[in-house]
């Protein structure tokens, strides 16, 4: 009886102690990334907007459902991640997200034309409400190398057709 109070016990001291530390950690995480796009910004733009085609050049995404306000991207976790545009032209384009794995945020790009090209330069910020969420954000996600591999595959899918 003592082994089972004791275990109960350090079960709710382990619980505790990661609440605790999830609620020091700040809800809020940001990733940046920029890169040079051989093609102008129009053309960039046109990869963006053309969703329903994200699953062929972008890893790890399923499928890409239209809703009435935007679209639902299914990654191959089976995550749901809901996307409404803010702003899409030249120059900008400002997403708002949802996933229902419990985080929000925002995605902005902010198109300069560079020679024949595109610096593109993009900044995603996402709060994560949950304490052990935001545990789980800082080890398993880097949302530099997110925007980074994002940026990568734009690039090249702008770049090649």
């Amino acid at each position: 009886m003592r082994f089972v109070i004791w275990s109960v016990a350090g079960g709710l001291l382990l619980v505790g102690a990661v609440w605790s530390v999830g609620w020091l950690l700040p809800p809020g995480r940001e990733g940046r990334a920029e890169v040079v796009i051989d093609v102008a910004p129009a053309r960039v733009l046109e990869v963006i907007e053309a969703v329903e085609l994200q699953p062929e050049w972008r890893a790890g995404i399923a499928t890409v459902i239209p809703t009435p306000d935007g679209w639902t991207e299914v990654t191959a976790r089976g995550e749901r991640i809901t996307f409404l545009a803010e702003q899409a032209d030249d120059s900008q384009v400002r997403l708002r997200f949802s996933s229902d794995a419990g985080y929000t945020g925002t995605w902005e790009a902010m198109l300069t034309p560079e020679g024949k090209g595109t610096r593109i330069a993009v900044v995603e910020r996402a709060e994560v409400p949950s304490p052990p969420g935001r545990i789980l954000a800082r080890i398993f996600f880097d949302p530099d190398a997110f925007a980074a591999e994002y940026l990568a595959a734009l690039k090249a899918q702008s770049e090649g057709e």
